[in-house]
């Protein structure tokens, strides 16, 4: 079963988040390989919500480290992170 990560971003201001959309948008790929599906949807100009969806919990938490140090890493960037995670009761991947 599917296994999903969401996360809600508050940035320290549009900057901010102009800047970390951009850099998500060209590193996630390869910075989380094992994901199904990626998704950076920016909610207004200081937040966004971002979705994982991964084939399994192994494949889920093997990912798990790679997120803890991007978010260590740009913590002078976010004001705050919401997290909710489990399995998909639905995953249509087309």
């Amino acid at each position: 079963m599917h296994f999903v990560r969401m996360n809600y971003i508050e940035y320290s201001s549009k900057e901010v988040a102009d800047e970390m959309e951009a850099k998500y948008v060209s590193v996630a790929s390869d910075g989380f390989p094992d994901a199904k599906v990626l998704v950076f949807l920016r909610t207004d100009a200081m937040t966004a919500t971002l979705c994982f969806i991964y084939p399994d919990k192994a494949t889920y938490d093997r990912a798990t480290e790679e997120r803890k140090k991007r978010i260590l890493s740009n913590a002078d960037k976010i004001k705050s992170v919401c997290s909710e995670e489990g399995e998909a009761a639905l995953a249509l991947i087309r």
